[in-house]
């Protein structure tokens, strides 16, 4: 993850000195979920991208199929994706049957690999269907943060000091043959995942969730009957005061050595319970392994200080995040 990060970030920024953050970490993010968890090769990855794209929009629309429609066009962006993985899949499975390839080689072919209660291989509608699942679970939400973390460290010189003397202690204390990222540094970056955190928490990528209810129920003067949807917002929680101390303030301390513990189903970035999100150390090794290298190799200046945060409806820099860039190599 750190190779790729590293080289991305100097192939993208090679000639800009001006660049919009929004595409460059939806592209990273897009980059890591092919490469690793689903080990798609470049020259597929570089096809299905805009598809992708395309369907992640669909995902939050109305579902009027309809010609030029948001829901329409992601059907079709779907339908071109499911084309071609289908014989990426086949292949796949040939090789898994052979033994040339293992089921922990990735996603994909762990999901070929599986078999249901009857000992079957599960359908290539199940497949496919979690495949794209799996991608976009991957993808905007850490594209998201990222982008977050870059947008609040252009804007707040106190965490950006911060953040980038735990980075540069980390290649202060690293030994000559050592290059890449490891484990144990990403450990030692707890102030920089507090920020995080804490962003998550006033800015949360996903700002809710549906639930149905299983039985007849009241709750605080409410009746709710069997079957409705319910809508959980995080910041009903997130920024309640009593169980966030002055919610308004951006205060990474908060979620070191805590005081007062944080009630369960009360911060809920990755959700909670059974629903919890599988993929939160995978977004969180991917947000820190893609900070480090960003404010370990530049310097940059947000274009427009006065860019709001809009959901698209993710929680985006309204604007696209435009900023102004320069490699730490080229100062004096």
């Amino acid at each position: 993850m750190d190779e790729l990060v590293h080289t991305t970030l100097l192939k993208e920024l090679k000639e800009n000195k001006t660049i919009k953050v929004v595409r460059l970490m939806k592209k990273m993010s897009y980059d890591m979920a092919s490469n690793i968890l689903f080990d798609i090769d470049q020259h597929t990855r570089n096809i299905l991208f805009s598809d992708f794209i395309t369907s992640f929009k669909a995902i939050h629309s109305l579902p009027i199929n309809l010609p030029g429609t948001s829901f329409w066009r992601g059907q079709k962006a779907r339908a071109r994706i499911v084309e071609k993985i289908l014989p990426i899949m086949n292949k796949r499975r040939e090789e898994l049957s052979k033994g040339v390839l293992s089921s922990s080689n990735d996603m994909l072919s762990c999901l070929l690999a599986v078999r249901d209660e009857n000992d079957k291989p599960l359908d290539d509608d199940i497949i496919t269907d979690n495949f794209i699942f799996l991608f976009v679970a991957s993808h905007d939400t850490s594209a998201t943060l990222m982008t977050l973390m870059i947008w609040k460290l252009s804007r707040d010189q106190e965490v950006y000091n911060k953040v980038l003397e735990e980075q540069m202690e980390i290649l202060k204390q690293r030994n000559g043959s050592e290059e890449r990222l490891t484990w144990g540094e990403i450990q030692k970056m707890k102030y920089t995942w507090r920020v995080a955190q804490e962003l998550m928490r006033m800015i949360p990528p996903f700002f809710g969730v549906f639930r149905k209810a299983l039985k007849d129920i009241s709750y605080q003067g409410y009746d709710i009957p069997k079957g409705w949807q319910v809508y959980c917002a995080s910041s009903g929680t997130h920024m309640d005061k009593d169980i966030f101390e002055n919610p308004h303030k951006f205060d990474p301390s908060r979620f070191e050595n805590q005081t007062k513990s944080i009630p369960p189903f009360s911060y809920l970035p990755f959700g909670a319970g059974c629903h919890y999100c599988i993929g939160n150390e995978f977004a969180r090794v991917e947000t820190l392994t893609t900070i480090h290298n960003f404010v370990n190799l530049y310097e940059w200046s947000q274009l427009n200080p006065e860019e709001t945060i809009t959901r698209q409806p993710m929680p985006y820099p309204s604007l696209g995040l435009p900023i102004e860039i320069k490699s730490r190599c080229n100062m004096s």
